[in-house]
């Protein structure tokens, strides 16, 4: 495997575990809301918001990352490099 392979398996990975992360949290915000006991200091609002959070911004994030990493989006201005003729 080469390692843009690694990066992209790596990054997908990522995505997973952020979209499993984001539906935990939506699922223990359902359960106190239903009146479930998951914890005695849990806010059923804040856990909605950080599943949102997860699920709308983190594969925009990632794919960022991943654009970055593959070059499709510079690092920098192309302007800045020397040209030796």
């Amino acid at each position: 495997m080469s390692a843009g392979e690694i990066l992209l398996g790596t990054m997908a990975l990522m995505v997973v575990g952020d979209l499993v992360m984001a539906l935990y949290f939506r699922s223990l915000a359902d359960r106190v809301e239903s009146g479930g006991t998951v914890s005695s200091n849990l806010d059923p609002e804040g856990a909605r918001r950080t599943a949102t959070l997860l699920l709308e911004s983190a594969p925009l994030v990632w794919l960022a990352v991943v654009l970055f990493s593959f070059c499709v989006i510079p690092f920098r201005d192309r302007r800045d490099q020397i040209l030796v003729e």
